[in-house]
């Protein structure tokens, strides 16, 4: 049995050799698309979800996620990953590409679940003030040390601080909630 290769394989396989470089940046290129507008509360995020509802996550950098500690993971509905954003010089994840919803807490939980158990969200209710958010992605808010008094997961709503818990959050199309630890 003769284990020569045909002339055409050999071209093909040189051929694949050499544009494969070119196949490679055109697919970083695409993953890399991110909105750059500094106006728009989808600034960082994948183009695609510029219409779309988007949660993102960001763990503090001396409390990094055991999963997502290399920039900002972009995770779509299905829980795939989309691209990475190294130029947020921040850690975490973002799950978008979400419409429809108008609940703030029902969005946040089934868009944590496309992370597959990574972005699990603790929470009690407080019979005054409603869910109250003390765990995210496996960090509790009372792990958080430092030269403050104290820590707690922080409620962004298109960019600015939620004047309402994630319970009475109602949501519109395009909107994205950030949760982010803060300190007193």
């Amino acid at each position: 049995m003769s284990y020569r290769l045909r002339p055409g394989s050999i071209v093909l396989l040189v051929v694949v050799i050499i544009l494969l470089p070119f196949l490679q940046d055109s697919v970083n290129e695409k993953a890399a698309r991110f909105v750059s507008d500094n106006e728009s509360s989808h600034v960082g995020l994948p183009t695609e979800w510029n219409e779309n509802q988007v949660i993102c996550i960001y763990f503090p950098e001396e409390y990094p996620h055991s999963v997502y500690s290399s920039g900002v993971s972009m995770m779509d509905t299905d829980g795939s990953i989309i691209g990475v954003n190294h130029d947020l010089n921040l850690t975490g994840a973002c799950v978008g590409g979400f419409d429809g919803y108008t609940d703030g807490m029902d969005f946040m939980m089934d868009a944590t679940r496309a992370a597959g158990g990574h972005l699990a969200v603790g929470y009690f209710v407080n019979p005054n003030w409603g869910e109250y958010v003390h765990t995210i992605g496996g960090l509790n808010e009372k792990e958080i040390e430092g030269d403050f008094n104290g820590g707690y997961w922080s409620l962004t709503h298109n960019g600015r601080y939620s004047m309402v818990g994630i319970g009475s959050l109602v949501m519109a199309e395009g909107d994205v909630i950030s949760w982010n630890i803060a300190t007193w």
